[in-house]
């Protein structure tokens, strides 16, 4: 794997607050249709982990957005296709969609980093690539990201950004802005280094997300969360501001359900049944 050399950021780092957050829910115009609000495509799933393809889907449905289309198998489709009327479901990719995520759920493999490699060249959209997706660029080769015709958003745990960049787990959480940023920056691309604290950078400006609580370390949230992104990239943000809303307000559904249930027994689909809540919260 190729040396990087990492820069020291030495710029402010932002934390948002609810009221900066409710900017990313502009009121929404009587006269509009789905077409004004975007489509997202969630590129997700595999026989074995069909759950990553709902969650991503079914989080995208709560984020505004006036399509969500699911590319998935023909198994996974006929699975969730009763449980997700609401979604079209499709066999490739859609290019005309405002935002695509991909990766969740997918299995880590070379025409799943085929399918990224043309995305990254042939969509002109917002890209989150996130799970199997960035373990196959890890595995594969992270140089595509130098082809990239899109804006692209790669959103990591800890582990995946340690296969991403051969660095120890424990070199970057020692220095987790650090390496963020630097990766952002070579790569000309948006990182979101989740954790405790996320970070968010596009290589130039960084902000950190500390909503949230540990009701958010089990499995799904990652599906969850980039889902979620895809549709508010969709339905017109950045995909910067796209991360920052949807790290956000993820987080924010999570302190909501903790306080119902505890962080013990929150589970994946009370965090999307309580986004609602957390949405009419940061925008009343």
């Amino acid at each position: 794997m190729e040396k990087i050399y990492y820069n020291e950021y030495n710029g402010s780092i932002k934390e948002y607050t609810d009221g900066e957050i409710k900017k990313f829910y502009p009121e929404r115009k009587r006269n509009t249709h789905k077409g004004s609000y975007g489509s997202a495509n969630i590129v997700a799933g595999s026989d074995k982990y069909m759950g990553a393809a709902a969650l991503a889907a079914e989080a995208a449905l709560m984020s505004g957005c006036g399509y969500v289309k699911l590319t998935a198998s023909e198994r996974v489709s006929s699975v969730l296709a009763v449980k997700l009327p609401q979604v079209i479901f499709l066999d490739e990719p859609d290019s005309n969609s405002q935002a695509i995520a991909v990766g969740m759920g997918c299995g880590v493999s070379e025409s799943l980093y085929a399918v990224i490699s043309k995305l990254l060249v042939d969509f002109n959209g917002k890209l989150i690539i996130d799970a199997d997706g960035l373990n196959s660029i890890a595995k594969y080769g992270v140089g595509l990201l130098e082809k990239s015709n899109c804006s692209v958003m790669l959103t990591p745990h800890v582990k995946e950004f340690s296969r991403l960049t051969g660095l120890t787990v424990d070199e970057i959480c020692l220095s987790p802005v650090k390496y963020a940023y630097g990766f952002a920056r070579r790569y000309g691309v948006n990182v979101l280094l989740k954790g405790a604290d996320s970070i968010i950078t596009d290589g130039k400006k960084v902000a950190v997300n500390k909503r949230g609580t540990t009701a958010l370390a089990k499995g799904g949230s990652g599906d969850m969360l980039s889902g979620y992104m895809c549709g508010c990239a969709a339905r017109g943000l950045d995909i910067f501001n796209a991360a920052v809303c949807a790290a956000y307000t993820m987080g924010l559904s999570a302190e909501i359900s903790s306080a119902q249930k505890t962080d013990y027994c929150v589970t994946a689909k009370d965090i999307i049944k309580n986004l609602h809540f957390a949405v009419k919260q940061l925008t009343d």
